[in-house]
């Protein structure tokens, strides 16, 4: 038995002890109020920190057997055990696990469940079987989570999973050093991944992108949820991806999360029990087939950025759409128009035309009510560059208008108000400014083509239903100061509230926040959020 697991356990027979002193100490006349009590408390806390440095200061673990210990210490009192055939085959295991009972043998499930959610890796809790009968398997029964460090035998990775018979949630962080996940990857090693009938939701992490080959048969009946990533699916033979994750191989699966993986160049997922698909920086694909008649939510984030995939989706119930990636209507093909109520989708503000981007989803999805717009400024922009945004003639009837403006120093009055012109509907603005300007970066000049064109400068919108503006992350500068004066000059009779909330690391003056304070009409609440010794708090003229 390793050393470790030694001093755990002597540790935790002495606080068992200390307990049971808790125990007599109750039984004798004056119970609570007594000097032996008071001594036998002592003794326990000082057992208690013990047990504590010897499971490495498993804090969550000591509260729960010190919760359990203090309000019925007789649970932890052991009880004398027969012995089965192994020990009758083995006295000497017989020995070794009687002498240990009156250890870790006696814990409940929930505190055994605890101590081995502190080891460090699957192979330490697989090694806790030397404890006692109670812990034979347990690792396996018990745990829901698995860590491989540092492993380079990607079969034994394989065969570990393989003794997993938990139901419940499962989930496996492989952590294999670069030099070991290139080699393996170099002669296509792969990790076995079996079939987890009882299990309700897994989750796989690897490193390096290992390759994962999937059971070539079998239902994973129970799963609910799956998450893959940092991973590679190679030539899978029998069952590629897409058929592991349609109805045939996970029947009852509402929620699908794959990320950061090469994936194979075809992959066709059909499923009718899928409720959300996150495909997040996939690589390889070629053509993407999405077929789920109860699907409500799609994100995909940088998955068609090279080659122009074609891309078809039938998903007649989608009501939320994030789609931060390439789209083209001649390669993106929705078999049936969704009813999208929630839309997120991305573009660059500046540039050349045919700029990849996703902003002319906002035109197709016309009964979007939430609409995101993530808008990047590009770092170098010279006269050549247009207003992109400006291409987008229609938006849908937005009650919800969120934007995420990567100004990168520019000024972003031009593009908002153009947007704005089209949105005069809406109840909710929200406005988050990434404003960072890195090292050796010029912000631009007043002659920048940012400055392009003037209107919303001089022309007033009417924004009649607006009711509630939010401004996060700004910085002071004066572009950003003069946009909450031109904001609050347009018409917006129903403006009830407006809150700006200032970057974390920015140093706000009193001067500033007097000046916008000052923009605020009677009738509008104009709530400012600084940041002081890392606490949010609201600004006050008074103080």
């Amino acid at each position: 038995m390793d050393a470790k697991v030694d001093e755990m356990s002597k540790a935790y027979q002495e606080l068992v002890a200390a307990a049971q002193a808790i125990l007599e100490a109750r039984r004798q006349p004056g119970g609570e109020n007594t000097a032996a009590m008071d001594a036998a408390r002592e003794a326990f806390e000082q057992r208690r920190k013990l047990f504590a440095v010897a499971c490495d200061d498993a804090d969550a673990l000591v509260q729960s057997a010190r919760q359990s210990i203090v309000s019925d210490p007789g649970r932890f009192v052991d009880v004398v055990t027969t012995p089965d055939e192994d020990s009758v085959r083995s006295p000497t295991r017989s020995s070794a696990e009687s002498s240990s009972s009156s250890g870790f043998g006696a814990l409940p499930d929930e505190v055994l469940r605890h101590i081995l959610l502190r080891l460090p890796s699957a192979a330490a809790a697989a090694r806790t079987s030397l404890i006692s009968r109670r812990w034979r398997n347990l690792w396996s029964t018990l745990l829901p989570k698995l860590r491989f460090p540092g492993v380079t035998d990607l079969a034994r990775v394989g065969a570990a999973l393989r003794l997993r018979v938990a139901p419940g949630k499962l989930c496996f962080d492989v952590i294999t050093p670069a030099a070991a996940a290139a080699g393996a990857a170099g002669t296509g090693g792969a990790i076995q991944i079996p079939c987890f009938e009882k299990a309700t939701e897994i989750t796989i992490r690897l490193r390096g992108r290992l390759g994962i080959q999937l059971p070539p048969s079998g239902v994973f009946a129970r799963l609910t949820a799956l998450s893959l990533s940092h991973c590679r699916f190679d030539d899978q033979g029998q069952r590629d991806l897409g058929d592991a994750v349609s109805s045939e191989g996970c029947p009852s699966l509402r929620e699908l999360r794959i990320r950061d993986a090469d994936v194979v160049s075809n992959l066709a997922i059909r499923s009718e029990s899928l409720r959300l698909v996150q495909l997040s920086r996939l690589e390889g694909i070629r053509q993407l087939t999405i077929s789920a008649p109860a699907l409500t939510e799609l994100d995909l984030y940088a998955c068609l950025l090279w080659g122009m995939p074609m891309v078809d989706i039938f998903a007649p119930a989608l009501e939320t759409l994030h789609w931060v990636d390439f789209f083209s209507s001649s390669s993106v093909r929705f078999v049936e128009k969704p009813n999208v109520h929630r839309l997120s989708v991305y573009g660059m503000v500046y540039g050349r035309r045919n700029t990849p981007g996703s902003l002319q989803l906002v035109q197709h999805f016309t009964e979007a009510r939430d609409v995101h717009l993530s808008l990047v400024y590009p770092s170098i922009m010279d006269m050549s560059c247009e207003l992109l945004v400006q291409a987008v003639k229609k938006l849908p009837a937005v009650e919800i208008l969120s934007l995420r403006l990567l100004t990168i120093g520019h000024t972003f009055g031009p593009c908002v108000y153009h947007l704005l012109k089209m949105s005069t509907g809406i109840r909710e603005l929200k406005l988050k400014l990434e404003d960072h300007i890195a090292d050796g970066e010029v912000p631009c000049s007043s002659g920048c083509v940012c400055y392009e064109p003037q209107a919303w400068k001089k022309n007033n919108i009417s924004l009649n239903f607006l009711q509630k503006v939010e401004i996060n992350n700004l910085s002071g500068a004066e572009r950003q100061i003069y946009f909450v004066k031109r904001l609050l000059r347009w018409t917006m009779p129903e403006l009830k509230t407006i809150t700006l909330s200032f970057d974390p690391l920015v140093t706000v003056s009193e001067k500033v926040s007097r000046k916008l304070l000052s923009f605020s009409t009677p009738g509008i609440c104009m709530e400012i959020y600084l940041h002081r010794n890392g606490t949010r708090v609201k600004y006050s003229a008074a103080n």
